[in-house]
């Protein structure tokens, strides 16, 4: 998983080098700039993100990326007492982006997909979930699953919610939405 979303940041960083003279035009609005990086940049990133069991580090590694490209979108900003221009700071990144960071994105879809899978009864891919292979474990800790990241995010939602909740397909997808608000919370 690690090589994949490697691969994934350098896919949209090729992306966003040919399409830098948009980025940094003085001629397109902030909003314009905002809407072609959620359009173009994001899917390429974020595809097949739901299937992914991916570490802290895979997940700073995206927030990094879109740091990156939020500062060349927004610019420097102009210091009144020392007259100089200045790095933005990440908190005033986000208060000008204002739109689901790709980590909170990340955990929409994965519960998303969680909401599918788990409504699959009967089908190969919840088979594929419920089964226990009856093979002995490696030495070492325990690698991480998709099945945990999924309880993960929905421990940091809300206390008590279970993946069984997806049969109420209703609260699901307010959970779903819920998460991309999170903002980094």
């Amino acid at each position: 998983m690690h090589n994949e979303i490697k691969s994934r940041i350098s896919a949209a960083n090729r992306g966003y080098q040919a399409m830098t003279k948009m980025f940094t035009s003085k001629l397109l609005s902030r909003d314009t700039k905002k809407k072609l990086h959620i359009a173009y940049q994001h899917p390429i990133v974020m595809y097949g993100c739901e299937t992914r069991s991916t570490t802290q580090d895979d997940e700073n590694k995206l927030l990094t990326f879109e740091r990156i490209i939020l500062r060349k979108m927004y610019g420097p900003i102009l210091n009144p007492n020392t007259g100089e221009y200045e790095r933005r700071k990440n908190t005033d990144l986000y208060s000008l982006f204002n739109t689901t960071n790709l980590k909170d994105f990340l955990k929409s879809k994965r519960l998303k997909w969680a909401d599918h899978v788990w409504r699959a009864e009967g089908r190969l891919i919840r088979q594929v979930l419920d089964n226990k292979p009856n093979k002995k474990l490696p030495v070492g800790r325990p690698r991480q699953r998709w099945l945990d990241r999924v309880k993960d995010d929905l421990k940091t939602l809300r206390n008590g919610a279970s993946i069984e909740d997806a049969k109420d397909r209703e609260g699901w997808r307010a959970m779903v939405e819920a998460t991309k608000r999170l903002n980094g919370a």
